[in-house]
């Protein structure tokens, strides 16, 4: 698993000269990006009509709306290979549920 410091420069390494791009959202990605840091999320997939939840480490990297804590996630799967988006789960306490693996760090902000 990598460390923060090696998520951090991933993302920033993503963004290279695209610091004023966003998205339909307009995210700011100076205000949204915060320290990554590893958090739980809920993978929920659906194999063979079948629902199987599982919960797995990811790193969270950006969030829409910092102000409130609210709005969508970028998170990075905990090796650094992919990045996806997360939301607020059903109930207060509960991880975020993954809403899928979008590639990399602009795919997944463009995704959102």
């Amino acid at each position: 698993m990598l460390d923060a410091d090696q998520i951090r420069l991933i993302v920033i390494d993503a963004i290279s000269d695209s610091w004023e791009e966003t998205n339909d959202h307009g995210v700011d990605l100076r205000e949204a990006l915060v320290p990554a840091s590893l958090i739980k999320v809920l993978d929920c997939r659906v194999k063979e009509g079948e629902i199987h939840d599982a919960v797995i480490d990811a790193w969270l990297v950006l969030i829409e709306d910092t102000e409130s804590g609210e709005g969508y996630r970028i998170v990075a799967s905990a090796d650094g290979s992919k990045f996806g988006l997360a939301i607020d789960g059903v109930s207060t306490g509960r991880p975020l549920v993954l809403c899928g693996w979008y590639g990399d760090f602009m795919d997944a902000l463009r995704s959102m």
